[in-house]
């Protein structure tokens, strides 16, 4: 194009900004464009590349956390019940317990005492007494004459009755009654005492006494339980009675009082100093029961001081 003048000049300037402003127009929508293009392929990528959540889904622990905290709590409170549970069968264990029956072995020991405890008034055993050393005595004569270890419960009574007895007792175990009016009466040394007693120890190996108080009734009862069971106490009372019975009325026949002497007799035989006491303490016990009222049921339980001497003399046993 050829310019003539000014004024076509200024036509063509005209002309060449607008042709400018229509080039600036189209070059922006394709910068734009092509940003937005960039924009989409970035989002395209992002979401076509593979994430965690992909491979391994996360889990959500809000929903069931109620419902493990519950499962907590119901553990606290099961082992709680298991423990109480185990305490209260203790304690029931322990209850029922104490209505088991003795076995025949263990049954002696426990009814003769507890006739002491039922008799303990008339008896009068508790009382306060110092300590009169008849124990080592009988323990010292026993080991003597061989009879170590014996196990023994001296029981001295404040009353003139019984004088002296064996009760029956478990295998290996004697239980023994000494009147301290009896032997104070007769000023008794600790040897004449310890004699005594021998004899109510070979009494009590003997079983006489436990023969007689022996009933075939209780024989169901022993090693059974009786928790919220009928028990027939008049069965342990009937053998109670017999025990009084045997011990105030009946007492021992003159073949086992026989018996005896000459169980005692073989023993001590041999040693002077014994033999001359054991006669002695006979000698005492048949002047008491002769002169004093008070003893003279003496016979009727242990027939008699004065034939256990002849038998001594005769030198039979």
């Amino acid at each position: 194009m050829y310019i003539k003048n000014i004024k076509d000049m200024s036509a063509f300037y005209q002309l060449l900004l607008l042709l400018l402003v229509l080039l600036l127009l189209c070059v922006i929508p394709a910068k734009t464009s092509l940003a937005s293009n960039s924009t989409s392929n970035s989002n395209i990528a992002a979401s076509t590349a593979p994430t965690h959540a992909d491979n391994d889904e996360l889990i959500d622990f809000s929903s069931i956390k109620q419902v493990i905290k519950n499962d907590m709590l119901e553990n606290v409170v099961v082992k709680k019940n298991e423990a109480i549970l185990d305490v209260r069968n203790e304690k029931l264990k322990k209850k029922t317990k104490l209505y088991d029956f003795p076995s025949r072995e263990n049954f002696w020991s426990l009814i003769s005492e507890y006739w002491l405890v039922k008799n303990a008034q008339s008896l009068k055993w508790d009382f306060e007494k110092p300590d009169y050393g008849i124990d080592e005595a009988v323990k010292a004569l026993f080991e003597g004459l061989g009879h170590y270890e014996v196990r023994f419960k001296l029981l001295v009574i404040n009353d003139i009755s019984p004088t002296h007895f064996s009760l029956p007792a478990d295998s290996g175990e004697y239980i023994f009654i000494l009147s301290l009016p009896f032997i104070r009466t007769m000023d008794l040394s600790k040897l004449e005492i310890s004699l005594l007693i021998l004899e109510d120890f070979y009494r009590a190996n003997f079983e006489y006494f436990k023969q007689y108080a022996n009933d075939k009734e209780i024989d169901d009862f022993f090693g059974k339980n009786f928790y919220n069971k009928k028990f027939d106490f008049e069965k342990i009372n009937k053998i109670l009675k017999s025990y009084t019975y045997f011990i105030n009325e009946k007492g021992f026949s003159f073949p086992q009082q026989y018996d005896v002497t000459k169980k005692v007799s073989e023993v001590i035989r041999s040693n002077p100093n014994l033999w001359k006491t054991y006669n002695n303490l006979l000698y005492k016990i048949d002047t008491l029961i002769k002169n004093n009222g008070e003893y003279k049921s003496y016979n009727k339980i242990y027939p008699s001081p004065e034939m256990q001497l002849r038998w001594l003399k005769t030198s039979k046993l």
